[in-house]
């Protein structure tokens, strides 16, 4: 009986300590190509899991399966496995962007499993050709400056228009979008926030707002306001598709010389509708003429159902979510081995010391039958 339980007391250590003995070994290398992006690993020892597209992992293609050498990595076409791409015009080129999960065991995913999103820029040169002609004659000289263009961004805020950014949310909490413009010059540049979308990541795609940049669906996104010129928001409350948790939002913004003594123009834009559904009323939209056409793209917002039971929030995001979520990723870890929750643990301790008095019980009254 006494050598039992203590073979017993071992198995309930040995679960608590199964180490792990591999990972990867430095940063990845990643080769932008002319028609694909490559992505390579090095792990600490021999490896015998897949590297996959997020999302894409029974896809022909999108996963490659390697077994016992210490090197990993895949390499991915434009055209396959969801990889997208979005058109800058400021830089001018085109950003290709994916995510490649790297998973070490062959079933199943753990904890010293890394996701690594991926993104080559491919810059478009504007050349100019001339030839040399000699005029002996007085030339006039031509003088001019060249301001550059402004650096615009969009992004996702916690709250309002002073939040952090967020890339974890709940449905139904309230966030502001917000596109910013940037430029050293003052009161020279207009914007104009337009033709925006909101995609899963997989090719299904909902408009957010029309090409004179109004509202479509209130419930999604009300018409913009502008509190400068180069400065663009609004509140929103957060949704995602049915079956998908990552979304992908996607703008144009239009870059205009701003009149001299004038104000930036603004759309007219009717009362957006309540249901995609209804029929879209047209905007009156000044004419303008663009002096450039950015296109801007916030990172993927991860939603949360509101009944999910414990999902899995890294660190940074657990105080934007409510506590009942906070609590239930509590958990006991060991370096090296594997993880636990509280109440699992609690159950094993108390099953080992019920265990252990019943096996001091039994001895004691053997002994007192033996005298």
């Amino acid at each position: 009986m006494q050598l039992s339980l203590v073979c017993l007391a071992l198995c309930v250590a040995s679960v608590v300590a199964i180490p792990i003995d591999n990972g990867v070994e430095g940063e990845p290398e990643i080769e932008c190509g002319s028609t694909s992006i490559t992505i390579s690993f090095n792990t600490q020892n021999n490896f015998e899991g897949h590297v996959y597209v997020k999302g894409r992992y029974a896809e022909p293609g999108c996963r490659n399966d390697e077994n016992g050498r210490q090197t990993a990595g895949i390499s991915l076409d434009f055209s396959a496995c969801g990889v997208k791409r979005t058109r800058s015009e400021n830089p001018k080129g085109v950003f290709v962007e994916t995510t490649v999960i790297i998973s070490f065991h062959p079933l199943f995913e753990t904890k010293i499993d890394r996701a690594y999103r991926i993104q080559c820029f491919y810059m478009e040169a504007d050349k100019t050709v001339s030839q040399e002609l000699e005029v002996s004659m007085l030339t006039t000289g031509f003088a001019t400056e060249v301001v550059p263009m402004p650096i615009c961004r969009y992004e996702i805020l916690e709250g309002g228009p002073s939040g952090a950014p967020i890339r974890y949310a709940l449905i139904g909490q309230q966030v502001y979008h917000k596109w910013t413009c940037d430029t050293e010059t003052v009161n020279t540049f207009c914007m104009l926030v337009h033709s925006c979308f909101v995609d899963d990541g997989q090719g299904d795609r909902v408009d957010l707002l029309t090409a004179e940049g109004c509202g479509i669906d209130k419930n999604l996104l009300n018409n913009l306001e502008y509190p400068t010129d180069l400065m663009a928001g609004q509140e929103a409350h957060v949704f995602k598709y049915a079956d998908r948790a990552n979304l992908y939002f996607n703008c144009q913004i239009t870059i205009t010389i701003k009149e001299p003594n004038g104000a930036c123009p603004l759309p007219v834009c009717p009362e957006p509708n309540s249901s995609l559904g209804r029929k879209r009323r047209s905007a009156k939209m000044p004419e303008i003429i663009p002096a450039a056409i950015i296109d801007v793209a916030t990172s993927d917002l991860e939603v949360l159902d509101l009944d999910s039971e414990a999902p899995v929030l890294p660190n940074e995001a657990l105080h934007r979510v409510p506590l009942r979520y906070q609590m239930a990723r509590s958990e006991v870890t060991t370096d090296g081995g594997v993880c636990m929750s509280a109440f699992g643990f609690a159950a094993v301790m108390a099953i080992t010391l019920v265990t252990f008095a019943s096996a001091a019980g039994i001895f004691v009254y053997s002994t007192k039958n033996k005298k």
